[in-house]
């Protein structure tokens, strides 16, 4: 078993679009249209996004049949580099309470559970996704709501594109399955402002397989 090239193809598919997606725009001081968007494939409403010219807090507020954000944009910019999701993306987690660019997502491994059985032996890889966010200082800004979001947007990226028999294997051969199993325990965060969220994942793989890279 590679356990690195597991991870590293689960930590791909949780960075995927609309997770982290990079594009180029137009901006307009005191205008929430982006122009000229490079590429619209990765978008996600709600989603939010950072980059020069870009309010902070802003989010894509529609996607078809103009990009808009939530907020008017702060500057005039053209072809300014934007990112829609997370802006720190590491697999050794970091203290939330220090400054960090956020959205974060930590990838920590956990225990793994051998099993044996007449059929065959699984390994059971379980991880945690640890999804950080902070939302605005305005009264009416909800916490969980991004929150909310950014774990909507995570099961897009893990489970979007399968056919609706199909098991995640992250495309890597002895993989079994990848899935979100167990309790999401949620911090709304109200009174310091960031949001967390602790998501449990399950990888299933054969004990015995070799494991690489499926063509």
């Amino acid at each position: 078993m590679n356990r690195e090239l597991i991870l590293t193809a689960l930590l791909g598919k949780l960075t995927a679009p609309p997770m982290v997606f990079n594009f180029t725009a137009d901006t307009t001081t005191g205008d929430v249209t982006l122009a000229n968007v490079s590429d619209t494939t990765g978008l996600m409403v709600g989603m939010p996004v950072n980059g020069d010219g870009v309010s902070l807090d802003a989010v894509i507020a529609t996607v078809t049949p103009t990009v808009t954000l939530s907020l008017p944009a702060l500057a005039d910019r053209t072809g300014a580099a934007l990112t829609q999701g997370f802006l720190t993306v590491e697999r050794r987690m970091r203290d939330p309470a220090v400054e960090q660019d956020m959205p974060a997502l930590y990838l920590v491994e956990g225990n793994e559970v051998h099993n044996w059985g007449p059929a065959a032996a699984l390994v059971e890889l379980n991880c945690e996704a640890c999804v950080y966010t902070r939302v605005g200082a305005t009264d009416n800004a909800i916490p969980a709501a991004m929150l909310n979001t950014l774990i909507d947007g995570l099961e897009r990226a893990l489970y979007s594109n399968l056919p609706r028999s199909f098991r995640q294997n992250l495309g890597v051969h002895g993989v079994h399955y990848c899935r979100i199993e167990g309790e999401i325990v949620k911090d709304p965060g109200h009174a310091a402002q960031t949001a967390s969220a602790i998501i449990p994942l399950k990888i299933v793989v054969g004990q015995s397989a070799d494991t690489y890279a499926n063509p």
